[in-house]
């Protein structure tokens, strides 16, 4: 590997570590008139795709498959779509039982009569 593509390397997993950087600095909120559920869904899904990418990044970079690096990186991936389906799960109804209707009395047979 060559000075040139050495230096295009670094330059590339800096412009992805500064990505990142910005996305946390941002404290991103969703938009006004967008569904708050699918977009930190799709974002979270990309996060996701990201920490297996950087796994294997790490692992070509470092000489080779590391099964330890894919691991941790599939950890991680796991445990931001768990975060996303934890956000979209919606809340758990109380655990208080809802009101019965109230069962009507027995009805008196005269009142069924029209001659009563």
């Amino acid at each position: 590997m060559d000075d040139d593509e050495r230096r295009h390397l670094r330059d590339l997993v800096h412009r992805a570590h500064e990505a990142l950087g910005e996305v946390t600095a941002r404290q991103a909120r969703c938009p006004a008139g967008v569904d708050r559920f699918d977009w930190s869904a799709d974002l979270l899904d990309e996060l996701a795709r990201v920490a297996l990418q950087v796994g294997d990044a790490a692992a070509a970079l470092s000489g080779g498959e590391d099964d330890e690096l894919e691991a941790r990186s599939r950890d991680l991936a796991t445990t931001i779509v768990r975060r996303r389906n934890d956000a979209l799960t919606p809340l758990r109804p109380s655990r208080r039982r809802p009101r019965r209707p109230a069962v009507p009395a027995p009805l008196d047979g005269r009142a069924l009569s029209r001659h009563a």
